[in-house]
């Protein structure tokens, strides 16, 4: 697809930021936090609290401190360099981590010193995720940035696939590496593609802003993010769309257990599920990488809702029909099959449009208070998802669906009202 207002450094630097994401996003198959490092934490422990802070701390520490980074940042004109040192800050743990597990023996301090340079590279990727946007900011044009995250998310899917099938290599017990050299190999591995991202990125060419602003406290920068949230409604209604989406999503991970659990739904079809949600994946992403400039990116978030609502109403009826039809084995199993496609586009949806919505919602002169406030704020309401778990144990699946469904709704409805805002 040509875009004759492009310069040859947009496009290098569009190409650039797309091999980024390659790079980044295979690695990250490679530690997979549900999967190889639950797996991991699991050979060290039975406690399943350590297991339950890998998500939390991974994609909470991303989001949290972007509010914090902002009130210094935008008083930097460019915002690249401190993304290199960043990256520096990110690698040395991580190797770290990587050496510790390939050389100590004992489970105990193995698990301590996984966890402490596992939280401090999170933190370091959650001080690098502002900058990051910033220069995704200036260098993508904002008819392309749907298009920008869809190829990241496409070709790192892809990569990724292949990824998945050097984890189940590795992790095989007849290969020559035992645990936990296996998971060392996969941890270094990871982290070579991972600097690999960081060396790419830092070949962008970013100008330098023209109106920078002056440090602020942290408490000051939250002031005005209050402010800018009472006195502009798209963006507030922007909030409560991401929000609702978080929070309908929040019900996903139960619906194979509820189906294994409860209605003899076969294991194995956890790789069908898998299989079916990549694939929905990278069709959705390399067919928003085409349309999404064209419709709006407001429209592609409607479509994850959308998508959203229709998987979790898909489930509460199997939840309602199951007892009354004697449904068993087979058929919930493959019941959930089309959830697992909705589950993809939903994703994949969310991925492409939600931080292109906040660029292009946010004004150039308080971009860096927009993104900082709202990334951390969404970290928040991402770390209270983990109640999830005590909602179904103390009130049923049931009802964490309805609050699913009315999240979508919501979502929905805020979509709608940021058109006539």
């Amino acid at each position: 697809m040509q875009h004759p207002i492009e310069t040859n450094q947009s496009r290098r630097n569009f190409w650039l930021g797309v091999l980024n994401g390659t790079f980044y996003i295979t690695g990250e198959t490679l530690m997979e936090p549900t999967l190889v490092l639950a797996s991991f934490v699991s050979r060290l422990t039975d406690s399943p609290l350590w297991i339950g802070m890998i998500v939390p701390l991974r994609d909470g520490s991303w989001f949290l401190p972007q509010l914090w980074v902002s009130s210094f940042l935008q008083s930097e004109p460019r915002k690249l360099p401190y993304y290199r040192n960043m990256a520096l800050v990110r690698a040395l743990p991580w190797l770290a981590m990587t050496l510790v597990v390939l050389t100590v023996r004992d489970p105990l301090w193995m698990m301590i010193i996984f966890f402490a340079c596992f939280s401090v590279t999170a933190i370091a990727a959650g001080l690098s995720g502002l900058p990051f946007l910033e220069v995704i900011s200036k260098t993508i044009p904002p008819e392309r940035r749907g298009e920008f995250f869809a190829l990241r998310l496409a070709t790192g899917g892809l990569a990724g696939v292949g990824a998945s099938f050097f984890v189940r290599w590795m992790l095989d017990e007849k290969n020559i590496y035992t645990f936990p050299a296996n998971f060392g190999v996969l941890f270094g591995t990871a982290l070579a593609l991972a600097c690999a991202s960081w060396l790419v990125f830092a070949w962008i060419v970013e100008p330098g802003d023209q109106n920078v602003k002056p440090p602020v406290s942290l408490i000051d920068q939250l002031r005005r993010a209050i402010q800018i949230i009472k006195n502009d409604p798209r963006y507030r209604r922007f909030i409560y769309l991401r929000s609702s989406l978080i929070v309908g999503g929040a019900a996903t991970p139960f619906f194979a257990v509820y189906v294994q659990r409860t209605l003899d739904g076969s294991l194995s079809m956890i790789g069908v599920y898998l299989a079916v949600y990549v694939i929905t994946n990278l069709i959705t992403n390399f067919a928003l990488a085409r349309i999404s400039g064209k419709i709006g990116y407001q429209r592609v978030t409607e479509i994850a809702a959308l998508a959203g609502l229709t998987m979790t109403l898909v489930v509460l009826i199997l939840i309602l029909i199951a007892s009354p039809l004697n449904l068993r084995g087979t058929i919930p199993s493959l019941w959930l099959i089309p959830v697992f496609i909705l589950s993809g586009i939903r994703e994949s949806s969310q991925g492409v449009a939600g931080q292109s919505l906040l660029l292009e919602i946010a004004p150039l002169s308080e971009r860096t208070l927009y993104l900082g406030f709202t990334n951390t704020l969404l970290g928040i309401i991402l770390l209270t998802t983990g109640l999830s778990g005590i909602i179904v144990q103390t009130f049923g699946l049931l009802t964490l669906l309805i609050i699913a469904i009315l999240a979508h709704i919501l979502a929905l409805v805020s979509s709608a009202r940021m058109r006539k805002a």
